[in-house]
């Protein structure tokens, strides 16, 4: 698999490949500056020749790097395949370098200087990687990043995934045991088919894994029972009782173990997780270090003058894996016994006068950037609702607690797309579950800017579900 497959088959990969390729890029820039400046003086070469060979430089390892797969994620694990995809692609690169020199500049460049660059080059690039490997490992091995994982069935595949997890992802997982109705005596079998459920709940289980011959109404029911409990459910056979759904493929183990799960969920990956937390961080921090002063005390004072009650709403709403969190905003209501269970409607008397501009333009929404900048909230994702509420809905309205696999957003697809606000019949909820459930299927980064845009521009235009 190339790094082109590899990029179109995995959102993880494509944020990856460009995070590495751009440090790559900054460490060869460094290499080629320091190897020039220690042979050279500031006018030894022309200095449209240097500039010239420094972009070929790069657009060489690019070239290298992407058709050497040197980004592919088994390339980046272990020291002697980072050592060995670094070196050959070096080589191709230097070869592509090498002739574009003897072609325009013979004579020009020392072969000490072009040989100082790459080997430089490799250093800096090893110690990069190195590092990046640690730190990796690091976070990965802290208690509360790592995953808890069971397979069901102690067959051939469930014990190659078993080896996988064992030896090639000891940082990524926590793999607890086996379930399986016809082994007993071995100490990895941790139960019977019916004690799965029980377990996992008591165990916090975060992944279980499908590995027996196929039974459609029992991977139907775990399938279920993973969705109603927050936790990731893969087949490692064939798409059994999934065979109705839309689905994504991910395989492990260099393609040798295909893991089939019941839909697409870029945000299950590490590195997309912390890609989309420090966006909010950085969002966040600077919404409240440079806007929150200037909005919050006029805000405060109307609210104040407007009605009596405080100038801050808390209350509590689902978040993340279902659990309920403090969410802020402004009061733009009159204090009242119905906040808690009943929402806004057109023409609410409890909506005040300051209240009705600070719904209709978004602003009383603000003070959520403080939730998101704890980690409680996201910039973007689905709105989260009022306990009572996700109650009601969860029984009635089919995937509703996928919704909660992410952090609840200050904005969100649905609300983009016009439903935000009272909803009035299942319908309009069934609408807003399915955009944000879509949204949890197509996350990216790019995705986010353009919601976030979308909100501006209408907060600017004004919304006729904002009351």
């Amino acid at each position: 698999m190339t790094a082109f497959d590899f990029i179109k088959k995995s959102h993880y990969s494509k944020s990856l490949i460009i995070l590495l390729l751009t440090a790559d890029i900054l460490v060869l820039i460094l290499s080629f500056r320091l190897s020039y400046s220690f042979f050279y003086n500031a006018n030894a070469i022309s200095n449209n020749s240097t500039e010239s060979l420094l972009v070929i430089f790069v657009l060489a390892w690019v070239i290298a790097s992407l058709f050497g797969n040197i980004y592919h994620i088994d390339n980046l694990r272990k020291l002697g395949r980072i050592a060995l995809v670094n070196f050959f692609g070096l080589m191709f690169s230097a070869i592509i370098s090498g002739v574009y020199i003897l072609w325009l500049y013979p004579n020009l460049f020392s072969p000490k200087f072009i040989f100082s660059v790459y080997a430089l080059s490799y250093v800096l690039l090893f110690t990069l990687r190195f590092l990046e490997l640690k730190g990796y490992k690091f976070l990965r091995s802290l208690k509360n990043t790592r995953k808890n994982i069971v397979v069901i069935g102690y067959t051939l595949s469930g014990k190659k995934l078993y080896n996988y997890f064992k030896d090639s992802a000891a940082y990524d997982y926590n793999f607890l045991g086996f379930f399986d109705d016809e082994v007993n005596d071995n100490e990895l079998v941790l139960g019977k088919l019916n004690d799965i459920q029980k377990f996992c709940i008591r165990e916090d289980v975060d992944e279980i894994y499908y590995a027996l011959p196929n039974h459609a109404a029992l991977v139907d029911r775990l399938a279920k029972f993973a969705d109603e409990n927050y936790m990731y459910f893969g087949l490692v056979q064939d798409i059994g009782g999934l065979s109705n759904k839309k689905i994504d493929t991910h395989l492990y183990d260099d393609g040798r173990i295909p893991i089939v799960t019941p839909r697409r969920d870029p945000l299950r990956f590490f590195f997309n997780q912390q890609v989309k937390r420090m966006f909010d961080i950085f969002f966040s921090a600077f919404v409240i270090f440079f806007i929150f002063p200037f909005i919050v005390p006029i805000v405060a004072f109307f609210i104040k003058i407007d009605s009596k009650g405080p100038v801050f709403f808390k209350q509590l709403r689902s978040g993340k894996n279902g659990k309920p969190f403090w969410c802020y905003k402004f009061r733009t209501m009159t204090v009242n016994s119905e906040a808690d269970s009943k929402q806004a409607t057109v023409n609410d008397s409890r909506v005040t006068k300051i209240g009705k501009i600070l719904r209709k333009t978004s602003l009383d929404e603000i003070p959520q950037f403080y939730n998101v900048l704890i980690g409680e909230m996201s910039v973007v994702g689905p709105r989260p609702h009022m306990l009572k509420h996700t109650e009601e809905y969860s029984a009635i309205i089919n995937n509703f607690n996928l919704r909660h696999f992410i952090n609840s957003g200050i904005t969100g697809y649905a609300q983009v797309n016009g439903y935000r606000g009272e909803t009035k019949n299942n319908y309009q909820m069934e609408k807003r579950v399915m955009y944000d459930n879509w949204y949890l299927e197509n996350w990216s980064l790019t995705l986010d800017i353009k919601i976030i845009i979308k909100t501006v521009v209408n907060a600017f235009k004004g919304e006729k579900n904002a009351y």
